[in-house]
């Protein structure tokens, strides 16, 4: 099943998201559909306890702090 959703965002997230999907060759619903399922699952890590690590280009590794 699916529901629509109405969101009101700022015109300059709009355009990233547009942006995203261009790049990518996604339609702007699947780039929120995407975003939303990665911000559930760190949401549902981070309950448990989990902590969010980036290993970047050079190797090192940082950890993602996200506001709550």
């Amino acid at each position: 099943m699916v529901t629509k959703v109405t969101l009101n965002l700022p015109s300059e997230l709009v355009e990233q998201i547009k942006q995203v999907a261009r790049e990518q060759s996604l339609t702007v619903t699947e780039v929120f559909r995407r975003g939303l399922q990665t911000d559930l699952f760190l949401t549902k890590e981070e309950a448990q306890g989990g902590k969010i690590l980036v290993q970047k280009g050079n190797g090192s590794m940082v950890e993602l702090l996200r506001q709550h």
